[in-house]
């Protein structure tokens, strides 16, 4: 007996999306199916200038090494941060021991990864917008955090947070921005 038949039907959406997952097909992925990509599906690959030199996976043996990016990131990175991206992967292929395709030390090795830089960036741009406040007077702060945590059932919650911060301002409390 398999049980309940609301656990039956979990297992068999399960199931599904596993079968899903695992039917997945490479070709689709680098390009040689219909979603993605500059050149009409998929990854494309990009040479140390930045440019877009064919599909990803139909380099040629002994070529030298370019670096595959999905249409999403190589628009985030725009042309130089792709270019510093391949240098940077070329580098870490080289120091691997695969400056060239085809050039593996041996089969089977695991693959040589490289951050490309664009989420980085990112952060750094969303950490301007995120600076955090610091009490003025931080023993203040202390005595009414610990007040709201005797008066309120649930801390740390917005209510408490917000009772506290308005009895350490009615106190003298201020805050300020930290680097």
């Amino acid at each position: 007996m398999l049980g309940h038949p609301s656990t039956i039907v979990i297992y068999i959406k399960i199931v599904i999306k596993l079968k899903d997952i695992l039917s997945e097909d490479l070709r689709a992925w680098f390009g040689k199916g219909g979603a993605g990509g500059v050149g009409g599906g998929g990854w494309d690959r990009y040479n140390s200038s930045g440019d877009r030199v064919g599909k990803c996976g139909d380099a040629d043996e002994g070529e030298a090494y370019s670096a595959c990016l999905s249409k999403e990131k190589a628009r985030k990175l725009g042309k130089a941060g792709r270019a510093a991206f391949v240098k940077r992967k070329r580098a870490a292929q080289s120091k691997g021991g695969d400056a060239k395709k085809g050039g593996e030390r041996s089969k089977g090795q695991k693959p040589i990864k490289v951050k490309t830089g664009a989420s980085e960036a990112l952060l750094k741009e969303i950490e301007l917008f995120l600076e955090k406040n610091v009490p003025t007077n931080p023993t203040k702060w202390a005595y009414y955090k610990s007040q709201a945590k005797k008066k309120f059932d649930v801390y740390p919650s917005a209510y408490a947070n917000a009772w506290a911060a308005k009895k350490y301002k009615a106190a003298g409390g201020g805050w300020r921005k930290d680097d």
